[in-house]
C-alpha cells in the first residue's frame, strides 16, 4: 500500500486523514485473500491512528476500523484483538493499555459514534454462531456491553447520534451472542427496564425534550424486545413489569416509538404464550389503534405483525379478539389510503388467525375467502420490476393465508368447508405456473404454491381435489408447476415439491 505508507505519518493531519479515508473506501470491493498480505500491517497502523491527536484522524480511523471488521474480520489477528479489545484493569477502569476501541467509546462523539458502528459491524459477522454454546463475543460480552451502555449515558451521547449508534451496537451484541451468556443478559434486563422507568420522570419543557425522551424511550424499548427475543420463557418473570411500562407508552403519539413497543409487546406475548391472556383486556384497545392507523402504514404494518405473535401464543383463546381484528383487517384491505405493501401482510394474518382458532374460523370463511379471489387477480406490468417484486409478496400473503385456513380447519376435522372454495386457490396456482416461462414466480412464491398444492391434496383428498387435479385443464398446470417445484436449487422448494406431487399424483 504505498499510498497509505506515504501519508499515513504526514504532519498534516488533512493527508493522514484522507490516507486512511482512501484506504476504508476500497475495502468493500477486493476479496479478503486479494488484501491479506496487507491488512496486517495496515490494521498496525489503523489502531496507532486511534491516538492520534486529531479528532478528524481518530474518527475516521474508527469508521476504517468499521469497515475492516464488516469485510475482512478474517484479516484480524489475536494481536490485534488485544489492541482493540483489551478490557481495562478491573481495579483500575482508567488505566493506560485498554483497547483503543474501548478506549475510543470515551473520546469525542465523532469518534465515540464511529467505534459503536465498528462494534456492530463486529458483532454482525457471527450471525451464524448465535446459537452455539459459545462463540468469540463470549469472553468480551460483558465488557462490550458495559462499554456501550456507559457510552449511551454519556452527557453529550445526543451529539452525532452516538446515544442510538451505541443501543444499536449493544442490540446487535445481545442478539449473536451465545447461549453461555444467557445469565448476563438476564442480568441486563432489569438494567434496562429501571432505565426505561427513569425515563418518565424526565423534565420536559421544550419540544426537543420531548423528542429526546421519545427517542430514549424507542431505543430502550428496542433493547427490551432483543433481550425479551433472546432469553425466551427466561423473561417471564419481568412479564408484569414490562407490560406496565409498555401500556404506558402504547398512547404516546409518536409513530417510531409506537413501533418500538408494539414490537416489545409481542416478543412478551411469544415468551408468556398462554399467560399473555391477562394482558389482553389491557393492549386490545391500543392494539386496534395499531390496526387502523392507515396513516402510518409501519405502525399498521407492526400491529399486524403483533396480531401474529398472540395468535402464536395464545391459539384458540384469541377467538374473543378475533371479530373485532377480522374487521378491521378487511377495512384495511379496502383502504385504497392504505400503503400497498401492508396488504400482503394482511393476507398472510387471516392465515395466523385461523391456525389458531382452527374450525372457529368458518363464521369467517365467505368474506375471507372473497378477498383471497379479490386479491388473486390483481394484475400488473411484468415490464416494471418493482411491480413484479410486489405481486409475488402479494401471492406469498395469499397462499399462507389459504394455507393457514386449510390447516387450522383439518385440524378440527373441518377441512370439508373449504371445498366450496378450492377452485379460487387453484385459479392463483394456474396463474403462479404461468408465469414460470416469464420469469415472473420466485422460488418462495413457487414453494408456498406447491405446500398449497400438497395441503389441499392431504386435507381433502380425492373427492375434494385429486380427481379435478387429475383432469384437464388442472393437470398441465400442477405438474409444471411441481416439477418446477422439485427441480428447484433450493433443497427446501425441492421437498415441498416432491411432497406435493406424492399428495396428488401419487395412487391411493
Amino acid at each position: 500500500m504505498p499510498f497509505l505508507d506515504k501519508h499515513i505519518n504526514s504532519a498534516d493531519w488533512h493527508r493522514r486523514e484522507a490516507s486512511l479515508q482512501a484506504f476504508g473506501s476500497i475495502l468493500e470491493g477486493p476479496s479478503p485473500g486479494a488484501l491479506a498480505s496487507y491488512m496486517s500491517q495496515v490494521i498496525d497502523v489503523v489502531i496507532q491512528k486511534m491516538s492520534d491527536p486529531s479528532v478528524a484522524v481518530k474518527d475516521t480511523a474508527a469508521w476504517t476500523i468499521g469497515r475492516i471488521c464488516e469485510f475482512h474480520t478474517p484479516s484480524i489477528l489475536p494481536q490485534h484483538w488485544q489492541l482493540l479489545m483489551r478490557p481495562p484493569p478491573p481495579d483500575n477502569p482508567g488505566a493506560e493499555g485498554e483497547g483503543v476501541l474501548l478506549a475510543g467509546l470515551k473520546d469525542d462523539p465523532r469518534v465515540a459514534a464511529n467505534v459503536c458502528w465498528a462494534l456492530h459491524n463486529l458483532a454482525e459477522q457471527l450471525e451464524d454462531s448465535r446459537n452455539n454454546d459459545t462463540n468469540p463475543l463470549s469472553p468480551l460480552f460483558i465488557t462490550i456491553a458495559r462499554a456501550l451502555l456507559q457510552a449511551s449515558e454519556r452527557g453529550d451521547a445526543s451529539e452525532n447520534n452516538l446515544r442510538c449508534s451505541a443501543y444499536e451496537a449493544l442490540n446487535t451484541t445481545l442478539q449473536n451472542a451465545a447461549a453461555d451468556t444467557k445469565s448476563n443478559v438476564e442480568q441486563l434486563l432489569p438494567v434496562i427496564l429501571k432505565r426505561l422507568q427513569d425515563t418518565f420522570a424526565m423534565q420536559i419543557v421544550s419540544n426537543d425534550d420531548r423528542e429526546q425522551q421519545n427517542e430514549l424511550q424507542g431505543l430502550l424499548c428496542g433493547t427490551l424486545q432483543v433481550i425479551i427475543q433472546k432469553l425466551g420463557p427466561a423473561a417471564v418473570p419481568f412479564a408484569d413489569q414490562l407490560m406496565q411500562l409498555f401500556l404506558q407508552l402504547c398512547s404516546n403519539k409518536n409513530s417510531s416509538l409506537q413501533e418500538e413497543v408494539l414490537m416489545g409487546i409481542g416478543a412478551v406475548a411469544v415468551a408468556t404464550e398462554g399467560a399473555f391472556e391477562m394482558y389482553m383486556p389491557h393492549f386490545r384497545p391500543f392494539l386496534s389503534l395499531g390496526l387502523s392507523n392507515y396513516e402510518e402504514h409501519q405502525v399498521c404494518a407492526v400491529a399486524i405483525g403483533v396480531v401474529g405473535d398472540i395468535c402464536r401464543a395464545l391459539e384458540v383463546k384469541v377467538l374473543p379478539y378475533c371479530d373485532e381484528i377480522v374487521q378491521l383487517l378487511l377495512r384495511n384491505l379496502q383502504n385504497p389510503n392504505l400503503n400497498r405493501n401492508v396488504k400482503p401482510p394482511i393476507l398472510s394474518c387471516f392465515g395466523d388467525i385461523a391456525l389458531a382458532v382452527g374450525g372457529n374460523f368458518e363464521k369467517y370463511m365467505q368474506i375471507t375467502m372473497t378477498m383471497l379471489v379479490q386479491a388473486s387477480s390483481a394484475t400488473i406490468d411484468v415490464d416494471n420490476p418493482d411491480m413484479v417484486e410486489y405481486l409475488n409478496q402479494l401471492r406469498e400473503g395469499i397462499f399462507e393465508a389459504y394455507t393457514g385456513v386449510v390447516q387450522g380447519l383439518r385440524a378440527d376435522d373441518k377441512a370439508i368447508a373449504f371445498e366450496p372454495y378450492v377452485i379460487g386457490a387453484l385459479d392463483l396456482i394456474r396463474q403462479v405456473a404461468e408465469g414460470i416461462p416469464q420469469g415472473v414466480a420466485t422460488d418462495e412464491v413457487i414453494r408456498a404454491a406447491a405446500g398449497m398444492v400438497g395441503d389441499l391434496g392431504s386435507a381433502l383428498g380425492n373427492r375434494g381435489v385429486k380427481n379435478v387435479a387429475r383432469q384437464a385443464p388442472h393437470r398441465e398446470y400442477l405438474k409444471a408447476l411441481l416439477k418446477e417445484a422439485k427441480n428447484s436449487t433450493n433443497d427446501s422448494t425441492k421437498q415441498v415439491g416432491q411432497w406435493a406431487y406424492q399428495a396428488i399424483f401419487a395412487s391411493t
